[in-house]
C-alpha cells in the first residue's frame, strides 16, 4: 500500500492537527490554559490537557483560566512525544531551523529561540555574530558556527523576517 504526500487538517476541539505521511503533526493549540510552570504550560482541549513546553516569555503571558492559542511543534522519537510552544509562527519556524543542526535538539533550540528575537538571530546569521549564540546557556563555539555555517544562505535568501523583535 502506498501512502499519499497529502496532508490532512483535522480540528478537535481548538486544536488543529494534521496528519501525513510523516506522522501525526501538531500545528496549534487554542484551549484553556489550566497550569503554567517553570517550563511548561498546560493547554486544555475538549477534555484533555495537553504539555506544551514553552520559553519563559510565552509562559509569562499565560494565565490559569484564560482561553490561549499557542503556535506548536510535535515531537515524535522513539521514546518520546512532546510539543514546544511559541507565540509565534516565526519563532516556530526559527526553532525549526535550528533542529536541522547537528548537536542541537529541542530543548538547546528552544533555549536560543528563547534567548532572543527571532529578527535578532537571523541578523547574527547574516553578520556572523556567534556571541549571540555563545551567549545561550549550552552553545558553545562549535555550534554557534555551525548554525551560522549551515543557514547563512537560507537566512541570507529568505531576509530578516519583520516583527515584533524588529528593534531589537
Amino acid at each position: 500500500m502506498k501512502l499519499s504526500s497529502t496532508k490532512i487538517a483535522i480540528v478537535l476541539g481548538g486544536a488543529v492537527l494534521a496528519a501525513g505521511c510523516g506522522g501525526g503533526v501538531m500545528g496549534s493549540i487554542r484551549g484553556r490554559v489550566t497550569h503554567v510552570g517553570l517550563d511548561h504550560a498546560l493547554v486544555e482541549v475538549g477534555g484533555i490537557g495537553y504539555r506544551i513546553v514553552a520559553g519563559p516569555a510565552l509562559l509569562a503571558r499565560l494565565r490559569p483560566g484564560s482561553e490561549a492559542s499557542v503556535f506548536t511543534h510535535h515531537l515524535v522519537r522513539e521514546d518520546q512525544q512532546a510539543l514546544f510552544g511559541f507565540a509565534s509562527t516565526e519563532e516556530l519556524a526559527f526553532f525549526e531551523l535550528l533542529m536541522t543542526v547537528s548537536q542541537v535538539g529541542p530543548r538547546l533550540a528552544l533555549a536560543i529561540t528563547s534567548a532572543h528575537p527571532v529578527t535578532k538571530l537571523q541578523l547574527a546569521i547574516v553578520t556572523d555574530d556567534a556571541d549571540v549564540f555563545t551567549g545561550v546557556s549550552g552553545v558553545g563555539r562549535k555550534t554557534g558556527g555551525r548554525i551560522i555555517l549551515e543557514h547563512k544562505e537560507k537566512v541570507h535568501a529568505g531576509g530578516i523576517a519583520v516583527g515584533p523583535g524588529a528593534s531589537s
